[in-house]
């Protein structure tokens, strides 16, 4: 068995046997839920939204499909319920020239966003992961392409990937860390429930998935305490649920070589009555956002789902 295997399996056994009381974990608790309505905005019919971003100084909830688009949301919260989300805004993504992201290459999927609550307003830059073609690009708030951002050596090679389509559909940023992004589902030759993140800065952090079947890394969100959120997202078709996971991963109790245990926070699990969330992003406070994907189908909504997340102090 390998080391970092080994190591997995001992940490999960720690956490079984802790006396209870011994942690106390995160709070998370679901509030509200919207359906975004598929209206079309600038020519560009809101669907398929896979990553979303809060921008603090702009005051702009921005949001991204698996189609190369780009949309942003006025959003107004009632104390922990969604007044309103209004388009205000929608482009293609594009290239450094302005040209449109070709097909085949603009399976935007994950979304994090760079200086948005620094207090200077015009210096917001996204920073979006993709899929088909693994690659982290910076761009514009209006979509234009401005410099690409290394992978991690590992995913680079697209060969390296089980599929194109389990490729990368999350990206967040840490102070300490840089850029951490993971595959969908484990590169090839590594264990199928082992999930791997990686950072731009060399490190990696390997934890078991949820215990469901495919269940794949859809998002990342930084939290205030320095941790990860971490999203996931199980379907193993029409007789199946799908299981919707959000953990909670703390860089503290991972081992030195990178082993650590990822906390289930909260688990949605039907058959018809959970949505295909694919994105998510902290608001302010305890407040956090995630959003449903329809896959551009009639009987499937948009939702976005407003949930607080009470750290441990």
């Amino acid at each position: 068995m390998r080391p970092l295997v080994i190591a997995l399996l001992a940490s999960l056994l720690l956490v079984v046997l802790a006396p209870a009381g011994s942690a106390a974990a995160p709070q998370l608790e679901i509030r509200d839920t919207v359906a975004i309505p598929p209206l079309t905005v600038d020519g560009i019919q809101i669907s398929e939204l896979s990553g979303l971003a809060w921008d603090q100084d702009e005051q702009l909830l921005y949001a991204i499909s698996d189609k190369g688009s780009l949309f942003h949301f006025k959003l107004s919260l009632k104390g922990n319920r969604i007044a309103a989300v209004d388009p205000v805004y929608a482009a293609k993504l594009t290239d450094k020239g302005g040209e449109p992201v070709k097909k085949g290459r603009r399976d935007s999927e994950g979304l994090t966003v760079m200086n948005a609550d620094n207090g200077k307003r015009g210096d917001t830059q996204l920073v979006i992961a993709f899929e088909g073609v693994p690659r982290i690009i910076r761009f514009t708030p209006q979509g234009r392409a401005i410099s690409n951002i290394e992978l991690p050596a590992a995913l680079q090679d697209r060969r390296a990937y089980q599929h194109g389509n389990d490729a990368l559909e999350s990206v967040t940023f840490h102070r300490r860390y840089g850029f951490i992004t993971a595959p969908e589902m484990p590169l090839k030759g590594q264990p199928q429930n082992l999930h791997t993140l990686y950072s731009t800065k060399g490190k990696r952090w390997s934890f078991m998935a949820h215990p469901a079947k495919n269940s794949g890394i859809s998002g990342l969100e930084t939290l205030p305490d320095g941790n990860l959120l971490v999203m996931e997202r199980a379907w193993s078709g029409i007789f199946n649920p799908l299981v919707v996971s959000l953990r909670y991963l703390d860089f503290k109790q991972c081992s030195k070589d990178g082993a650590c245990t990822a906390q289930d926070l909260k688990v949605l699990s039907s058959h018809l009555l959970v949505d295909n969330f694919e994105g998510l992003t902290h608001i302010q406070g305890n407040q956090y956002l995630m959003v449903s994907d329809d896959g551009n189908e009639e009987l499937l909504r948009t939702a976005l789902t407003l949930f607080t997340l009470d750290l441990v102090k």
